[in-house]
Parts: C-alpha cells; sequence; structure tokens
C-alpha cells in the first residue's frame, strides 16, 4: 500500500535534522562570541590603543608631556614638555590625544601662529641620506589626515632631512634644530608605541 504523505519522517531523516539544527546553532553561539573580531575597513583599528600601551605611556612616558585634560569630551591631550615653544620662527610640534571612551589615541600637529595662515601647509625636503628631494602638502583635515602626514614626516626627521615650509611664498627652515627635531621625533616614537605601531 502506498504511503501517504502526511506520513511523518522517518528515524534517519529525524536524526539527519537534529544533528543539522544543532550543528547550526553551535555554530551560531560560537561566531556570536567572535563579533568584534571581524575586519574593520575604517582604518580606526590602526589607531586603538591596549590597556598595556596606555599604563606604558601613563607610568614611564606621561612624566615627559605637558598634559590637558578635555573633561568635556572625554580626552587628555599631551604635548611633549621639552618642545620649542617661540613665536619669532615657523614651529611645527605635535600633540597625542588619547580618547578614552574609544580606546584609540591620534597624533596632531600644531603649528605655531606663524604657520596658521598657510593653507595648505607646503613643506619640502632634501634627504642627503639617501639623496632624495620632495614636497608634502597638508590640508588640515581630520585625525587620518594628520596621522598619514606626520607619517610621511616622520622618517625624513629621523634621516636629518632639510626642510623648508612655504609662508605667503617664502621658504623658510624648519625642524633643523636639536630641539625641534627631538621633540617631534620623541613625541612620534611614544605615539607610534601607543598604537602598537613599529615605526
Amino acid at each position: 500500500m502506498p504511503r501517504s504523505t502526511h506520513d511523518t519522517f522517518s528515524p534517519e531523516m529525524i536524526k539527519i535534522l537534529k544533528i543539522f539544527g544543532l550543528g547550526s546553532l553551535f555554530l551560531v553561539l560560537l561566531l556570536s562570541f567572535f563579533n568584534e573580531k571581524r575586519a574593520r575597513n575604517s582604518g580606526e583599528e590602526i589607531m586603538s590603543i591596549t590597556s598595556s600601551s596606555r599604563l606604558y605611556f601613563k607610568n614611564i612616558r606621561m612624566a615627559y608631556y605637558d598634559a590637558e585634560g578635555r573633561a568635556d569630551a572625554k580626552m587628555n591631550i599631551y604635548r611633549y614638555g621639552k618642545r620649542v615653544q617661540s613665536k619669532e620662527k615657523p614651529l611645527l610640534n605635535l600633540s597625542i590625544i588619547i580618547n578614552r571612551v574609544k580606546d584609540e589615541a591620534y597624533i596632531y600637529l600644531e603649528p605655531n601662529e606663524l604657520l596658521t595662515s598657510a593653507s595648505p601647509l607646503r613643506l619640502q625636503w632634501r634627504d642627503a641620506m639617501i639623496q632624495e628631494e620632495g614636497e608634502l602638502v597638508f590640508y588640515n583635515g581630520d585625525k587620518f589626515a594628520h596621522f598619514h602626514f606626520v607619517e610621511e614626516l616622520y622618517p625624513l626627521v629621523l634621516n636629518n632631512a632639510y626642510v623648508e615650509v612655504e609662508i605667503e611664498g617664502i621658504w623658510h627652515e624648519i625642524l633643523q634644530t636639536q630641539e625641534e627635531r627631538d621633540a617631534f621625533r620623541i613625541t612620534c616614537a611614544d605615539y607610534f608605541r601607543l598604537i602598537e605601531n613599529p615605526k
């Protein structure tokens, strides 16, 4: 006699469905634990900091910086204490900003008053060590613009490249004294260590 279409599943089919159902449920639960580990394409992961890097900065390096707390934004701003501060010549200092809410650190350019009118900020450089020269242009922008500009300028400072900045059509030396270079170099090194990016 033919089987009715309303018959129940066979025992083998029930066993297969149970295995498939439980396996699917287990896989969904397992993947939900790794939800935060997915790839991010925003670029923000390059600025994230860990608890250990923050503790190292706080306990070892922070003493070398002037700190400014911004409670309204839940951020702290750190400027190297021995940076050159002058209104007589163009200066390009850096600050490290730690966002306590997002566990991120940013590096920002802080040109002095002589450079505030220079927009965009145009630098030309000559590196005698590698026999090259070039130009860097910085259009004041977001945290990524600051990061990428500093990332390009940092190796030039390490190589003692000759750097000039354009102010109203006239080129002026910048980052030439040992104090200026040390302030830039040390701030960069501390920042890259903070975000665990070996440079």
